[in-house]
Order: structure tokens, then C-alpha cells, then sequence
């Protein structure tokens, strides 16, 4: 069963309109295509964040950005462990992934590690324009966001059929 907030983008104030319902469990991050890129390689095992998710968030919809050759879609889904959010110094050295010394040594920004156990790429990404206009965004990620509860179904929605809509690649 899946958590539904209920999200005004004017209000702290909880609403009952079925536009603005929310998923807990899932969010909305834009990252760069090398980064992605990485990722999907798997020479980048963990996506790193200045910012410390809530406990729960168990799956990173991932929207690629336009510069450097990307599709501006939200393209992958990663899951992660609901309740891991590594600090510097505590990643893992073994398997060896991009940027983890770094972080570890505190020499990022970024001050969450979120370690990623699979990713599934959308068989239909979900573009910038699909975004505006079919599922009320206002444009291109900025920081994060809760997935909205319409495009969650129609995208990763329950077990049955999960297999027409992404190749897990991992």
C-alpha cells in the first residue's frame, strides 16, 4: 500500500483535491547525464544530496536534464533503502563507486548518500512538455518533490504490468 500526502503548492495546509496528492514514498530529482550516465554504468553506486530525505523515500524518479546531451524527461527510476542516509565517512569503500572517497573525506557539498540497489529505465520517459501539460508540473525539477499520485499509477503504479512500462537494468 502506498502513503498519499496530501500537498497545496500554496500551503503547509493538507487538501482533499485529487491533483495534488502526493507519494510519500517516492521523489522527484533532476540530475545531470554524466552523472546518470554513471549510474547506469554502475561505476556510481550512490547519488549524493545536500539535503537529507525523509525516512520512507524508497524510490528516486530520476529527470535528466537537457544540458550535456540529455533527454529533459524523467527517464529512470532508482530504489533505495527506506531508511538509509549515509553522512560523510560512513559509504562503504567496497564496491568502489564514483565519488564515495570524496564524499567520505567531506570534500562534496553534498552531505546524504543515498545508496542505489536497482534502477529501472522508463520504457516512455516522461518529457518536460508530458510534464506541464498532462501530469500539472510547473516545468524541470528544482531541489525535490514528492511524485504525484497520477503519474506514480501510470508509471510504476502496482506489481501487474510493471514489466510494459520499464527494463530494470539492475
Amino acid at each position: 500500500m502506498r502513503d498519499i500526502l496530501h500537498i497545496s503548492p500554496h500551503s503547509d495546509m493538507p487538501q482533499t483535491n485529487s491533483r495534488s496528492e502526493r507519494v510519500a514514498t517516492d521523489v522527484l530529482l533532476s540530475i545531470k547525464p554524466v552523472h546518470l550516465a554513471n549510474i547506469v554504468s554502475r561505476e556510481k553506486n550512490h547519488e549524493y544530496r545536500k539535503y537529507r530525505l525523509k525516512d520512507g523515500v524508497s524510490r528516486l524518479w530520476l529527470y535528466e536534464t537537457g544540458g550535456g546531451g540529455g533527454r529533459s524527461s524523467i527517464t529512470h527510476i532508482a530504489v533505495i533503502p527506506p531508511t538509509t542516509r549515509h553522512e560523510p565517512g560512513s559509504v562503504p569503500t567496497e564496491p568502489f563507486g564514483i565519488g564515495n572517497t570524496e564524499f567520505n573525506d567531506g570534500l562534496k557539498e553534498s552531505k546524504y548518500g543515498y545508496p542505489i540497489l536497482e534502477l529501472y529505465e522508463l520504457i516512455n520517459p516522461v518529457t518536460l512538455n508530458e510534464m506541464k501539460t498532462q501530469w500539472g508540473m510547473g516545468g524541470a525539477p528544482m531541489g525535490w518533490q514528492n511524485v504525484g499520485s497520477n503519474l506514480w499509477e501510470d508509471r510504476w503504479g502496482q506489481d501487474e504490468g510493471r514489466d510494459e512500462k520499464m527494463n530494470k537494468l539492475f
